[in-house]
């Protein structure tokens, strides 16, 4: 029921690289925009985060979805560089760091997560998902890993670019696992693991232009109107137009940053709305800004961040 929304995302791999770790080492990781990933290849390392620590063993992946900070180490308590080890340039594949002890060797990666899925996609994550090499809790997983890390190894041409690709799957494919988890009522991902809740979501994501109403959202559930809003709320945590309109915000900010070609009423169509002001005061109200004025903004967001383009 997720293919909806993942058609709505876009992964791609801003830096990746195969790192040697020689004990003693330890580093410090600051915030990213980014998600990042950790593949221990062989030996251990100590993840730090949120005042605790957990053993990362050989086979281990981690993903650090919100880019939070964290530190990494060859042993429980053992001290941190204050700064943050050089970020791997581009798509390089081999670094070393540390002293002349016990190697560790992780793949690291960064990807950068965009489209209109991103926020709600990234909101239902933890602040780390930790897949553990015993037993496959994702299924596809280890195949995914064996493949990087024979990409790795062998050291071919285009090595680096392919790596990074697979990297991209292995994310999205660490994400879907973590999503189909069970999780608590009110949260999303419930909504998600309800069957016919999941129904009504895949619809809507799909079709946003459409003018839903309470009896078509059920209809597509499989409820009844009363048993379905009851029900939508309890998991999900607001209510289906609530959601619906939240979904058609961000749809609506991603061809506004994206599409400069189109107009405002064109955009207030693909999303569901019949003219240019029910859209935009719906936009201004969700969003806190007029679309006009969140496009210009935009606009000169990507001018700055791209230099000479």
């Amino acid at each position: 029921m997720l293919s909806a929304l993942l058609r709505r995302v876009r992964i791609t791999t801003s830096a990746f690289g195969r790192i040697e770790l020689g004990a003693p080492w330890g580093f410090r990781i600051g915030p990213r925009d980014t998600v990042v990933l950790h593949h221990v290849l062989d030996g251990e390392m100590w993840l730090g985060l949120d005042g605790r620590e957990s053993r990362i063993g050989p086979g281990d992946l981690v993903i650090l979805a919100h880019g939070t900070p964290h530190t990494l180490r060859h042993r429980p308590g053992a001290p941190v560089a204050d700064e943050t080890p050089p970020a791997p340039d581009g798509l390089s594949v081999r670094r070393r760091y540390g002293g002349d002890g016990a190697v560790t060797v992780v793949l690291c990666a960064e990807s950068v997560v965009t489209g209109a899925g991103r926020a709600l996609l990234l909101r239902a994550l933890p602040p780390v998902v930790h897949a553990p090499a015993a037993g496959e809790p994702v299924p596809g997983l280890g195949r995914l890993l064996a493949l990087l890390r024979e990409e790795v190894r062998a050291g071919r041409r285009g090595a680096p670019l392919i790596a990074a690709r697979l990297a991209e799957l292995l994310l999205l494919n660490g994400v879907r696992g973590e999503l189909e988890r069970p999780s608590p009522a009110g949260s999303w991902r419930a909504g998600l693991a309800d069957d016919r809740v999941a129904r009504a979501l895949d619809a809507l994501y799909d079709a946003p232009e459409r003018p839903w109403s309470l009896v078509t959202l059920a209809r597509a559930a499989g409820m009844s109107r009363s048993a379905f809003a009851h029900r939508f709320r309890e998991l999900v945590g607001e209510s289906p137009f609530a959601h619906l309109t939240r979904w058609r915000m961000e749809l609506a900010k991603e061809m506004l940053r994206e599409d400069p070609g189109l107009t405002l009423g064109e955009i207030a169509s693909a999303v569901g709305y019949g003219g240019e002001f029910a859209f935009g005061a719906a936009f201004r109200r969700v969003v806190g800004t007029p679309p006009g004025v969140y496009r210009a903004t935009a606009s000169g967001h990507r001018r700055e961040d791209t230099p000479g383009l």
